[in-house]
């Protein structure tokens, strides 16, 4: 059963990939934490960084963008140009180190959180409750 779940995957991935739909980002990671797994977009560059999600109409369940940090530092993050809610995780060492919940895509705000963190995943709102994710959670990066 597990094989089969993973060719899937494969698939997905790749016809995602052929696809090429965002030249912002490419295709990084698989991340698991506590047995959800996610199939995660990088931003390239700059400009990839500070755009992420926005313009987008919808995340699909089990995608999510992560963002990595050449060194720990207190990142902030906001809504600009969303189409959709997110629950963001900051992670610092493997471990979730903050959780900003139901982020609105109507927010003005800017989330900075007093932690230092060398990875940011955004995923879809309401993912973090229904999967019981909280600060201390290891997150595994494949």
């Amino acid at each position: 059963m597990m094989g089969r779940k993973k060719i899937i995957l494969c698939l997905i991935i790749g016809a995602v990939m052929a696809a090429g739909l965002w030249a912002d980002t490419f295709w990084g990671h698989i991340v698991r934490i506590d047995g959800q797994t996610f199939i995660t977009e990088m931003p390239r560059g700059g400009a990839g960084y500070q755009k992420g999600l926005g313009g987008r109409k919808a995340l699909c369940r089990s995608c999510a963008m992560l963002f990595t940090f050449p060194q720990k530092g207190e990142y902030a993050f906001w809504m600009k140009d969303m189409q959709f809610d997110l629950d963001i995780l900051w992670i610092s060492s493997g471990r979730i180190v903050y959780i900003e919940k139901n982020f609105s895509a109507h927010s003005a705000e800017i989330v900075r959180p007093n932690v230092l963190a060398d990875s940011v995943l955004e995923i879809n709102a309401g993912m973090s409750e229904k999967n019981g994710f909280k600060v201390g959670d290891w997150v595994v990066v494949y």
